[in-house]
């Protein structure tokens, strides 16, 4: 099993000694952040000092307003440009690992869901063909499994999966363990941080009300050895993060 963080550029040499205290990698998304958005140089150059690490395992790719089937051609070739860059920036650091969130509008289905779970299949699977990467597309929006199910039922390539994302999950309108129950079977990665159930309040673990006894029960039945992101902000959070972890034994982690 597999611990990631999620490191600030700004504070890059303290995550690189915890990444070492922890015998944890790098998920980073630094470059994907804020005014350096779409500035591929600048991106570039964060890339640059996070391969230097050695320890970048995994980037979470653009993910503000992108969606790869968007009817709307302008910005569907925006958005299929912000992954490709996504893809050659995670190549110069090193990394193998994508995340991209899922981009499903929530209250439409039919026709609109079917074209949509298509249109991100093709392209996607075009990426893992131009690119030696593994894609894994996270529940971000979703308020159930039934987005994310349709448009894995349309993939054919064994590189490309699902990040279930706990905290979204959590204030998603269906309960965890249907996020397992329905999607099993392509979760190959987890994202974790905690909630109160409204917001995507990236808490540290056993600050909110996620029951993690039951989702490391549900982990564990899926006997995969999967990465594992700690999506909870700051140094302090994270470390508080790794120490629930490691106090109630979960995800394998021994004391």
């Amino acid at each position: 099993m597999s611990i990631q963080l999620q490191p600030q550029i700004a504070e890059l040499e303290k995550w690189t000694i915890l990444a070492g205290q922890e015998d944890a990698v790098f998920e980073v998304m630094d470059p994907f952040m804020g005014p350096v958005l779409g500035a591929l140089e600048k991106q570039l150059c964060i890339a640059e000092r996070y391969k230097k690490t050695g320890l970048t395992a995994s980037v979470h790719g653009a993910f503000i307003d992108v969606n790869p089937a968007s009817g709307d051609p302008d910005f569907r070739e925006l958005s299929r440009r912000r992954c490709r860059e996504s893809c050659e920036i995670a190549l110069a650091m090193g990394a193998s690992n994508l995340v991209f969130h899922g981009s499903a509008f929530p209250f439409l289905r039919g026709a609109y869901l079917e074209n949509w779970a298509a249109g991100c299949a093709d392209f996607y699977e075009e990426l893992v063909a131009a690119y030696p990467v593994r894609l894994y597309i996270e529940n971000a929006q979703d308020l159930d499994p039934t987005p994310l199910r349709k448009l894995m039922e349309k993939v054919r390539s064994d590189r490309i999966g699902l990040c279930l994302d706990i905290g979204h999950a959590n204030y998603s309108r269906t309960p965890i363990g249907q996020w397992f129950d329905q999607l099993g079977e392509w979760i190959r990665y987890l994202h974790l941080s905690d909630n109160l159930g409204g917001f995507d309040d990236h808490l540290p673990l056993g600050q909110g009300n996620i029951d993690w006894d039951l989702v490391n029960r549900l982990w564990t039945a899926l006997g995969k050895d999967v990465p594992l992101t700690l999506e909870t902000g700051t140094l302090e959070a994270t470390r508080e993060s790794i120490a629930f972890l490691r106090d109630h034994q979960y995800f394998g982690l021994e004391r």
